[in-house]
């Protein structure tokens, strides 16, 4: 048994070093070049990951669900537009450390909403005193792996729930390019605890909750009813803590977007805890919802965000008849 393990540890060690190594080298290479170059061969590469099929099948399926009224030759120019965007986004990732600095940041990312009219009221310097124990609530739309960077360079720190790879090195290097690489990175496992903790200290906490979840409530999302996580709702509901749902718009080219987002304060009023939790994820999936309308081949439809209804969503379509 023990030589088993040995030889499996080996095994895995080996595979995680070869995943580093790869993911180095490309890195490398990318950053030889020129951005808008790395950009447009990013494009190129989305196409390729679509015409060979991967996760179209679940992409159309999704969309089926979300914009029925769609024409299959629309369902499938989005499928592949959303595969461009994923692919400049990574690039986008790699490259944020070097592109992004606080003195340049309002050029490249356009800000909107909430936080512009109060930058202009009251500057950017008094934001960090402003959101605090706050709930930063998006989806896996846009540039979801910006954001937190976005805010850390304003002075507002940010601690994101987050899915350690498993690759150890892996991990590590993708720390070390994002903006908010030294911030305090919540593990999925046991998160509610420490969620509770960061915001009762001041803290601010960040959660991307437009994933099925099989335990959470059932709230609808483009008029279909989506298994939703319940922390958000109950942190803000039990806690008081103010919920900032916002989203990184792709608006150019390289690194060029629009931070738009909204303070949601005062959401449940109710007696009734069930009602107040699904009143406060109604709210988000509809916030979600409205942006997926503007820009829908930027969101993540590789996802299956109706599991329950099957790949191809056949109990959907046998009710909606």
């Amino acid at each position: 048994m023990k030589k088993m393990l040995r030889a499996a540890n080996r095994k895995y060690l080996l595979r995680y070093r070869t995943e580093y190594l790869v993911f180095l080298v490309l890195m490398i290479a990318m950053r030889s070049m020129s951005p808008e170059l790395v950009w447009r061969m990013a494009r190129q590469m989305g196409r390729l990951c679509f015409h060979f099929g991967l996760r179209r099948k679940n992409m159309i399926a999704n969309l089926e669900i979300a914009f029925p009224d769609m024409t299959d030759e629309e369902r499938v120019d989005t499928a592949r537009r959303c595969w461009e965007h994923f692919a400049c986004m990574l690039v986008d990732t790699v490259f944020q450390r070097r592109m992004l600095r606080r003195s340049n940041l309002l050029e490249k990312i356009k800000i909107t909403g909430w936080a512009k009219k109060f930058i202009d009221e009251h500057g950017a310097d008094a934001l960090p005193e402003r959101i605090r124990g706050c709930i930063f609530c998006g989806g896996h739309f846009g540039n979801w792996e910006l954001a937190t960077g976005m805010f850390k360079l304003l002075g507002v720190s940010i601690a994101p729930v987050y899915r350690t790879p498993s690759n150890p090195f892996l991990a590590k290097l993708i720390r070390e390019i994002r903006l908010d690489q030294h911030a305090k990175f919540i593990e999925r496992r046991g998160a509610v605890a420490m969620m509770v903790d960061i915001i009762e200290g001041g803290g601010n906490v960040g959660i991307l909750f437009d994933q099925e979840a099989m335990s959470g409530l059932m709230v609808p999302l483009f008029g279909v009813a989506a298994p939703t996580h319940k922390t958000p709702a109950v942190l803000h509901r039990d806690l008081k803590a103010p919920i900032f749902f916002g989203s990184m718009i792709r608006r150019g080219d390289f690194l060029q977007y629009e931070a738009r987002g909204a303070l949601l304060e005062d959401l449940t009023v109710g007696k009734d805890r069930v009602e107040d939790l699904r009143a406060v994820l109604t709210a988000l999936n509809g916030r979600l919802e409205e942006r997926i309308r503007e820009h829908p081949e930027q969101y993540f439809w590789m996802h299956r965000r109706w599991k329950y209804l099957g790949v191809h969503g056949e109990k959907y379509k046998k009710d909606r008849k």
